[in-house]
């Protein structure tokens, strides 16, 4: 079974080496068809990633026509793993071209719900199905496997679920609705990720703050096991304070969008986002070279560099001279 990965960036390339290590060299068919193996062909626009894949075992395309002629399956799966504000020329200018009725398309990134229900509509009537997928896990996936809310018809699910079944763990997946499904459920999970990161955040700026001088290491530990907010994130605050330099950190918290697209879509619907709605103002007001010393700032930016591999900047002499 050939799948074409488009896009090698930190989650792209996680998704095709995992395909890859579940290719026909390391898994046999089984009867219901999930076991089946994989044959990963990837385009990148820079070789520097294409080299990497190339690493694993994943044969690498330079130009999306040459990668295209090498797919031979009568039913073509094409994975989209790209930024979102390119996603609509890419396929428009450089796979649309070479669509065929009974392709299928997956849009493995963060789009805009709406965007997906419009392009599902486009690509239908050109006899051509598509999925929009939410992707979760960040740079654990490849181990662990990724979380995978799908959006998309019915009648063509059982020939991509195993593609879904394999990057998953095997449970965490699902068809969860129509067109726009997929990303809309994903978009509302990373509007709560922002509200249970800020809490985390801002919990943490009151442990700092207080007259005690805590261990929040050793306090982080605690937290870890029988209570109620136990969680990966608590999980995760554990390695900061283990492994990061929270001091030298600037709390600047860089958001994707998906968090204030969220928020729109609570008021659009009635319904009372307050919490959330504060988290993505925190993020706004965190450009402000005032807002980077404080420390809740410093725990949420940490944060998406533990789960998701996202940067984060230095406090330079001169941001600590401000802020004094």
């Amino acid at each position: 079974m050939q799948i074409a990965i488009f896009g090698l960036g930190k989650m792209g390339m996680q998704i095709a080496r995992r395909l890859k290590a579940n290719g026909p060299s390391t898994r046999q068919p089984s009867a219901d068809g999930t076991g089946q193996g994989f044959e990963v062909l990837a385009w990148n626009r820079s070789q520097e990633p294409r080299e990497e894949a190339a690493k694993a075992g994943v044969k690498t395309f330079a130009d999306v026509s040459e990668l295209v002629k090498e797919m031979k399956d009568e039913v073509r799966i094409f994975w989209l793993m790209l930024p979102s504000n390119v996603i609509g020329e890419f396929l428009e200018n450089q796979l649309g071209p070479h669509l065929k009725p009974g392709d299928i398309v997956i849009d493995g990134g963060n789009s805009f719900y709406k965007d997906s229900i419009v392009r599902a509509e486009g690509l239908r009537a050109k006899g051509v199905v598509f999925y929009d997928c939410g992707t979760s896990g960040g740079v654990w996936g490849e181990k662990n496997g990724f979380a995978l809310m799908v959006g998309g018809p019915k009648e063509q699910w059982p020939m991509v679920e195993p593609v879904f079944k394999v990057l998953s763990s095997g449970e965490n997946y699902g068809l969860v609705g129509k067109n726009g499904a997929g990303h809309f459920v994903k978009m509302v999970h990373n509007g709560i990720e922002y509200g249970m990161m800020e809490a985390i955040g801002e919990g943490y700026g009151v442990l700092e703050a207080s007259e005690f001088k805590l261990d929040l290491n050793q306090v982080t530990k605690i937290y870890q096991e029988g209570t109620v907010i136990r969680s990966w994130l608590i999980d995760l605050v554990r390695n900061i304070f283990e492994k990061e330099d929270i001091e030298n950190t600037k709390g600047e918290i860089n958001m994707l969008g998906e968090g204030e697209w969220t928020v729109k879509a609570g008021r659009e619907l009635g319904v009372d986002v307050r919490v959330l709605e504060d988290s993505v103002n925190v993020r706004k007001e965190s450009k402000d070279q005032k807002n980077q010393q404080k420390f809740s700032n410093k725990i949420v930016a940490l944060l998406r560099k533990q789960f998701g591999g996202h940067g984060t900047k230095e406090m330079t002499k001169s941001d600590k001279n401000d802020q004094k």
